[in-house]
Order: C-alpha cells, then sequence, then structure tokens
C-alpha cells in the first residue's frame, strides 16, 4: 500500500532543491527515506554583534529541528522538546463518484458552487493540462505580484520550475479563462498518491465568476482518474485567515493535526 507523503518530504519537492543547490540528506527509516536539510548555520552567522556570545555557544552544538507530520512519543523519548504547537492542514479524500464528494461539502459551499457553474459566463472555460514553464510564466509573475499586494509568502518561481524540471508531468495547471484569456488559475503537485495545492491567482473577473469554487471542484473531479486519493489544501489559520479556512474546510476537507516542531542540541 503506497503511503501519502507531504509534499516537503517527496521526491520530487527534494529533487528540485538538489537542482537549485539545497541538496538535503536522505536518512533511510523503516517505514521510507526521510530527507534533511540543514538551514540554519547560515542564519546563526549573520547574527548582529551583540549575538556573538550567544552564537559561539550555539556553534559548538548542532540543533536538529524537526517538523513532525503526526504525534508521537519517541521524539520525546529521544530528548527531544516541542517548542512549537502543532499546525493544522486541510485534508480531502477524493472519490471518483462526484455525488459523494458533493455530499461531503458544506451546504453553503454546496450552494455557491453551484450557483457560479449555473451564472458561468457563455465563451467561459475550465480546463486543466500539465505546467508548461514557457507557456505559464504569465502565472509565476501574477501569482508574485499578488503575493505583494496581499503580503502573503509564497513559493519562489524557482522551486515551481525546478519541481517541473524534475518531473515534468507531476505539476497539473488548472485555469478559468473567458476567450481564452485567464481569468484564474490554481496549480498541484501530484506526488504519489496525493496532490497538494501549490499556488493560484485570480483577477477581479475570476472572483466574481467564483474562481475558487470551480477551479476546486475541476481538480476534485478530474485527479482521482490520475490515481489521487488525497488532496492537501494547505494550513488552517482561524486567526489571520478565517475566511480562506471556512472556504477550504466547507470544500469537504477536513482539518488534521500535525505533530509540531522540535528540537534538539547535539
Amino acid at each position: 500500500m503506497e503511503i501519502a507523503q507531504s509534499l516537503q518530504q517527496s521526491e520530487i519537492f527534494n529533487a528540485a532543491l538538489t537542482r537549485l543547490g539545497r541538496a538535503p540528506s536522505r536518512l533511510p527509516l523503516p517505514d521510507g527515506p526521510a530527507f534533511i536539510m540543514r538551514r540554519f548555520g547560515l542564519s546563526l552567522a549573520t547574527r548582529p554583534r551583540d549575538c556573538a556570545k550567544a552564537y559561539t555557544a550555539l556553534a559548538k552544538k548542532r540543533i536538529r529541528l524537526i517538523n513532525a507530520e503526526s504525534e508521537s512519543a519517541a521524539l520525546s523519548e529521544l530528548g527531544y522538546r516541542q517548542i512549537l504547537q502543532p499546525a493544522h492542514i486541510a485534508e480531502l479524500q477524493l472519490s471518483p463518484h462526484e455525488a459523494a464528494l458533493r455530499e461531503a461539502m458544506h451546504p453553503k459551499w454546496r450552494r455557491s458552487l453551484a450557483r457560479f457553474e449555473a451564472d458561468l459566463p457563455a465563451r467561459s472555460t475550465l480546463s486543466h493540462r500539465a505546467f508548461d514553464p514557457e507557456r505559464d510564466a504569465w502565472l509565476l509573475k501574477a501569482e508574485a505580484k499578488q503575493a505583494r499586494a496581499r503580503r502573503y509568502r509564497s513559493y519562489p518561481a524557482a522551486l515551481t520550475l525546478a519541481m517541473s524540471q524534475a518531473s515534468p508531468k507531476a505539476l497539473r495547471l488548472f485555469t478559468l479563462s473567458h476567450d481564452d484569456r485567464p481569468q484564474a488559475a490554481m496549480l498541484f503537485v501530484l506526488h504519489g498518491i496525493r496532490a497538494t495545492y501549490h499556488i493560484g491567482w485570480t483577477s477581479a473577473e475570476g472572483r466574481d465568476h467564483g474562481a475558487h469554487w470551480l477551479l476546486l471542484w475541476k481538480a476534485m473531479r478530474e485527479l482521482p482518474a490520475r490515481r489521487i486519493t488525497e488532496l492537501e489544501l494547505g494550513l488552517i489559520d482561524t486567526d489571520d485567515g478565517a475566511p480562506l479556512a471556512r472556504f477550504k474546510l466547507g470544500s469537504g476537507a477536513r482539518p488534521r493535526s500535525l505533530g509540531g516542531t522540535w528540537a534538539r542540541l547535539f
């Protein structure tokens, strides 16, 4: 039985890091390999001078951080201490049966989807295909501009391009267009039996036409044909991102607790 892994622990993600000169270490474990990256030596070295003593003390030791996929008593037994509480992600179980997918939706989400489907203007189309780095460069630029305007952190375009180079068919682009002009798009990364939402963009027209509902519903119907049984929609932030959290959970996704961040000095 194939195990669903997070994107950050997938072969495609770490092959992309290798292409970018940040190759992780591969650690064999009983339930599959784990990828480990050294990241904090450089950041510690750039501390201001008043942190010199602290840096000198820490430099004599190695700090190992683990962002656990799930809760595990083994980490505590191995001497790790939890430094951050677990975050939650939204996971959507997919099915080839559309009726089952609609049944799992929150009634309000389902009604909104039906309204946007009925009101979709003529000459508007929903399509999907493999991501093309040259043809779809517009999306990376538009999403980066959107991230700056809305002040959120997004994956760098270089990582998206590196993943596409590592596995050209693993990035799937879903687009809402009108007269062949894109109004919104969602890009998913397919890894194993799981797909993970990667980046997205929408115009004002796309928002008016319910692009988020239409594109996610299109992905939910199409991905099972590619042996995808789980769709990860990212973190759930009920404090600063309550509307987005409601949208994710309204689609039928369920919250799942991760294992928190753990640290140990060696």
